[in-house]
């Protein structure tokens, strides 16, 4: 049994730009992406990385969700954030 957080796909529409996202642990708002956890999905064929995870003003990018994920769990935990499902 592994703990991790719930996560579903979501797209959102902000200031007329659409941004698709892996969200974590719930949808907080509908219409601000930035308001909830996640990990935005650039598309495939982006130069730097299909997804992009922000955390204050550090950023990185990576091709697999994979890669992004044990960092956003790190600081979630560090948050207060609890595990919101088993796997």
């Amino acid at each position: 049994m592994k703990n991790t957080y719930s996560k579903t796909r979501h797209t959102f529409t902000e200031n007329g730009e659409t941004i698709n996202a892996v969200v974590y642990g719930g949808i907080y708002k509908l219409d601000e992406a930035q308001a909830n956890i996640i990990i935005e999905d650039l598309g495939e064929g982006n130069e730097h990385g299909r997804y992009m995870l922000t955390i204050a003003n550090d950023g990185w990018m990576s091709d697999k969700l994979e890669d992004l994920e044990p960092r956003l769990f790190e600081w979630m935990q560090s948050e207060g954030i609890e595990y919101d499902s088993e796997k």
